[in-house]
């Protein structure tokens, strides 16, 4: 597969004037902080990240200090960003790079794949940002700039020989690969962005994109159907769970998620409050994984898994978690 070439330089030179300066992972570029601010930048925005980030390395600037503390000593300064097991596997990761690695991050893209929580574009971040490699470090949102100038839509996915031909092409180039991935995330961020009726098409840069030329046809994917239910008049069902191997109940003879009566709209920040001032416990709180609605009652059932606690609770099995949920 031949493709046009991409225009690397009028992204470049987008990012030369136009780069986020108030990104603190940007100011110094060690791979600690890279590996820090990638982990938390998974399925998580970045005005969420900063701060949660600040905190972090002020409170262990190495990977030497991180890799001394336990759970219970990071909770604190992870806690409401979600993704627990996230936390736990940070962790796991310095723990490795410290004992296996001589406190040295891995510049082989397999061996950064070996630590806990490093996926692709993790190893690919770190490869390219630390080490200068010469690697495009593609998520979706790299990806989405590739998708529509090529192909006009960013629900097209690119497939593996796509994207190498796309790496030949920068190959070409002399822009360091450092450079072109910090500017390919901005311009994806600020730029191209998903919004498509908010995109400023009158100061594009890119014109030769088939998104630019076709941008008043509409970039769209199936709806899915979804149940429609108002939060403030649905009951809430709760299964509190430890790796979902253990489910607790109140009722110590048999299984019985926790119900909360109708409340606000944020029903996860209402069951983490609730449990917190209650029974002291520390819990995140999963999406719903499952919605009933009737002509009568509405229903929420939401798995929320244990993270600091001390509990007098009945322990039961999936499978009697699984009973009682048939039985609703």
């Amino acid at each position: 597969m031949k493709l046009e070439n991409f225009p690397f330089q009028i992204i470049l030179d987008w990012y030369k004037i136009n780069w986020r300066h108030d990104l603190p992972w940007r100011h110094k570029q060690e791979p600690y902080q890279v590996w820090i601010s990638e982990i938390f930048l998974q399925q998580t925005q970045v005005s969420r990240v900063i701060p949660y980030f600040e905190k972090v390395i002020d409170a262990f600037p190495t990977v030497h200090d991180f890799a001394q503390i336990d759970y219970d000593t990071f909770f604190p300064y992870y806690e409401w960003l979600w993704y627990y097991s996230r936390a736990r596997n940070m962790l796991g990761a310095a723990k490795a790079i410290v004992d296996d690695h001589d406190w040295i991050f891995p510049n082989d893209y397999n061996e950064l794949l070996s630590l806990p929580g490093v996926w692709p574009y993790t190893s690919q971040a770190i490869l390219a940002f630390w080490h200068n490699q010469s690697v495009l470090a593609f998520d979706t949102n790299i990806e989405k700039i590739f998708a529509r100038y090529y192909l006009g839509s960013r629900f097209i996915k690119l497939s593996k020989e796509f994207k190498n031909n796309i790496q030949k092409q920068f190959e070409k180039t002399w822009i360091s690969w450092r450079e072109i991935n910090a500017a390919l995330m901005d311009f994806s961020s600020l730029v191209d962005i998903n919004e498509k009726q908010n995109i400023n098409w009158e100061n594009y840069p890119l014109h030769n994109s088939q998104f630019f030329k076709n941008k008043w046809k509409s970039e769209s994917r199936p709806e899915k159907k979804s149940i429609q239910i108002n939060k403030k008049d649905a009951e809430i069902f709760v299964c509190i769970h430890k790796d979902h191997k253990e489910y607790y109940s109140e009722n110590p003879d048999r299984f019985e998620a926790f119900q909360l009566w109708k409340t606000w709209d944020d029903h996860r920040g209402f069951i983490k409050a609730y449990f917190k001032n209650k029974f002291n416990l520390s819990l995140s709180v999963r999406p719903p994984y499952k919605k009933i609605a009737s002509n009568k009652w509405n229903y929420f059932f939401y798995h929320a898994q244990v993270q600091a606690w001390e509990h007098e609770f009945g322990i039961f099995n999936k499978k009697e978690k699984l009973g009682w949920e048939e039985n609703i």
